[in-house]
């Protein structure tokens, strides 16, 4: 029986690629909560674009491996709804800019989406209680997106390029030590 992926015309996960992307998945977890006690200042963002742009729509195993690990950890809440999302929307993002180089360019990125953050989080409470409801959640948590923005840009800035570099190499098999 052809998986879906192949059938779309997508090579399947190779075993490397599996392996990589379950051990970014488990990167990601470990320096969430490494970080979990600087306000809204987290290395997952920059870990999914840098992912993004090696693996592509790959990356999205990673990415939901990651939201599972999360939920394992902290539990079922609305919040793991908005990670199913919020965080595929930054991977898309990245997969759509992949052709964009640049350290500033990728850091201003990194840097919107940690802005935007709240806003994407709000969505299910426009669903659940309305406009009032959804704008209220976004405007109570801006000085944590300011926080979050500059947290991503600075991690971004700093840390993007060598990442990806590491998963090119990991990606074309050069990264195994042989």
């Amino acid at each position: 029986m052809n998986s879906p992926l192949k059938r779309a015309g997508k090579k399947p996960l190779t075993v490397r690629e599996l392996v990589t992307l379950s051990a970014f998945a488990a990167l990601m977890a470990a320096g969430q909560v490494a970080m979990a006690p600087l306000p809204n200042i987290e290395p997952v963002s920059m870990l999914i674009i840098a992912c993004a742009l090696v693996y592509g729509v790959k990356s999205l195993f990673a990415v939901y491996a990651f939201v599972a690990v999360e939920a394992l950890i902290y539990g079922m809440g609305l919040w793991v709804i908005n990670y199913m999302y919020v965080w595929a929307v930054l991977a898309a993002a990245a997969i759509l800019l992949r052709r964009i180089e640049g350290r500033i360019f990728w850091a201003f990125v990194s840097g919107i989406f940690g802005l935007s953050f709240g806003a994407l989080c709000a969505i299910p409470y426009f669903f659940i209680g309305g406009v009032k409801m959804a704008v209220s959640y976004w405007v109570a948590g801006i000085a944590f997106d300011l926080m979050h923005a500059a947290g991503n840009f600075a991690v971004a800035l700093a840390l993007l390029q060598p990442c990806v570099k590491v998963l090119k190499r990991l990606k074309s098999g050069q990264g195994h030590g042989h």
